[in-house]
């Protein structure tokens, strides 16, 4: 029993923090309503959205709701409790997921997978090894290279402007991936709703390089806009298990997933995959705590 009141006390005091804030709605697109009492209305920009409310999307709908700390993005038909969610990401947050998943994302788009116990298959050290030179030698790819950069130190707006020079100068066949590097710097920085501007349309082919790190970011940004059936679906359809360099990455994706799903025995199975591939690992210390 003592074991468990850690635990207890933390998700009491996540709760009790969701219940306390307000948000207001700072982005609307399509037919969002909010249910504060017993009936739903239609809601617009700047209003306020307690945490007790439900927030309900139809159709194409999204909106953006903001407040002190805290970011939603919702942009999947379905009926979400505010509280829920807030405290859902407080927890995530005090457990150390979010920013283990910043930095994974932050170091497989910038050319390091570092999300296994050991840095391998480094996306953009093989780039030369395609025979592409006119793309090695533009200037799209110094531009991008500066944006790796900046991305791999944490400093995504200029990682922004590096990658939005680069789209200016890039050919069609370069484009693809400087925009799926936009859209995860984008999302890095905490423009859930920018991120998925960026990867709106963008379909990498199996054999593009960065096709892998695209299947991971677009999991992530489901996961982060509550769209956990979804992420789980996108990634059993485009499955990574095998992939030495992104496999914990992918069943940690896929254990938040499961977990936001309310599928427990599939979450507790994904979760485990992660901890036993390297338990010491950035991301197997915190699949540790959420196993727990």
């Amino acid at each position: 029993m003592k074991g468990l009141l850690p635990f207890v006390v933390c998700a009491l005091l996540a709760a009790a923090g969701a219940q306390a804030q307000e948000l207001i709605v700072s982005y609307l697109e399509g037919d969002v309503q909010v249910r504060i009492g017993p009936a739903w209305t239609a809601l617009s920009i700047g209003d306020a959205v307690p945490a007790a409310a439900s927030v309900r999307v139809q159709g194409t709908g999204c909106v953006q709701l903001q407040g002190a700390g805290a970011k939603l993005f919702l942009n999947r038909a379905g009926t979400y409790a505010v509280r829920d969610l807030l405290a859902s990401m407080e927890q995530l947050a005090a457990k150390g997921v979010t920013s283990a998943l910043s930095r994974s994302l932050r170091y497989l788009a910038a050319g390091t997978a570092a999300n296994q116990g050991t840095a391998s298959g480094a996306r953009a050290s093989n780039r030369g090894k395609s025979g592409d030179e006119e793309w090695k030698e533009s200037s799209a790819a110094v531009f991008l290279e500066a944006g790796q950069e900046y991305l791999k130190a944490g400093r995504f707006d200029q990682a922004i402007e590096q990658f939005n020079e680069a789209l200016e100068s890039s050919t069609d066949s370069e484009t693809p991936e400087i925009r799926y590097c936009l859209a995860n710097a984008t999302a890095l920085s905490g423009d859930l709703r920018g991120a998925w501007k960026e990867i709106a349309g963008l379909t990498p082919g199996a054999s593009d390089e960065w096709q892998a790190d695209f299947v991971l970011l677009k999991a992530k940004l489901l996961v982060d806009s509550s769209a956990y059936a979804e992420a789980v679906d996108w990634l059993t359809a485009n499955d990574l298990a095998g992939d030495a360099a992104r496999s914990q990455l992918y069943f940690l994706l896929l254990g938040l997933g499961y977990r936001g799903a309310a599928d427990d025995v599939n979450a507790r199975k994904a979760l485990g995959m992660v901890v036993s591939t390297a338990a010491d690992s950035d991301l197997g210390r915190v699949a540790t705590e959420l196993l727990k």
